[in-house]
Formats: structure tokens, sequence, C-alpha cells
């Protein structure tokens, strides 16, 4: 029998989670300035808001320009990851950062260094 593992993926900064996925979908709305962002969101303070782009912005995923802010189409493959497993013909010393990232590309990703930034890749034995 071939060895197997299942991959994992869970959110990496699970505290300000619902505000990263509450502003890539506000965005994703239109509401892409802050004005905008801040009054949809008013469940969200903007400090929590500010984390939100600040950790998208640094893994890539959304770009600020001139004040309106874009998301990378990538965040959808994030979105189908998060809380998802995968099941593979593969060791788990196979699976170094290199192979995980070959193997979010293959799923489409064109920032897999971007998708492991927000999400933690758990690697078990099956």
């Amino acid at each position: 029998m071939q060895p197997q593992i299942e991959l994992s993926f869970v959110w990496r900064r699970r505290s300000i989670k619902e505000s990263v996925i509450a502003v890539t979908k506000a965005v994703g709305a239109g509401f892409n300035t802050k004005e905008k962002l801040t009054a949809s969101l008013p469940q969200f303070s903007i400090y929590r808001i500010a984390l939100a782009i600040d950790a998208l912005i640094t893994a890539g995923m959304a770009e600020n320009n001139l004040g309106v802010l874009s998301i990378h189409p990538d965040m959808d493959i994030v979105f189908e990851l998060a809380d998802s497993k995968l099941t593979l013909p593969l060791t788990a010393n196979e699976t170094d950062a290199s192979m995980r990232r070959v193997i979010i590309n293959k799923l489409g990703s064109k920032n897999p260094a971007g998708v492991e930034s927000l999400l933690h890749a758990k690697i078990v034995e099956a």
C-alpha cells in the first residue's frame, strides 16, 4: 500500500480571520475605499480593518492604488483551501515547503507564498 498524507490548511492568524474575510468580501462587492469599508463593516473597529488590510497586502493578496483597494483572485483559492483536507499519495518527508508550494501552484494559485502566509499547512500521515 502506498503511503498517504492528509494535508489541511487552517488560518495562520485566527484573531483576524473574520476581518480578513469581511474585508475581502466587501472589496469584492465594491466597497474599496477607506470610507466605504468603514461604513460597510461597522462591526469591526478601524484597527481590525487595518490589520486585515495589512495582512492581505503583506501576503500579496491586496493592492492599494491611490486609496483604492483591490483583491488578488487567489483569495478565492485561499477560501477554498481554508478548513479543507487533501489526501495525497506522498510521505510526510516529501512534503517540504517547496512541495507544498508546488501543490498550491497546481491548484491554480499564482501566489503560493502568499497563500502560505495566510494559511498554515498541517500534515498528518493517513
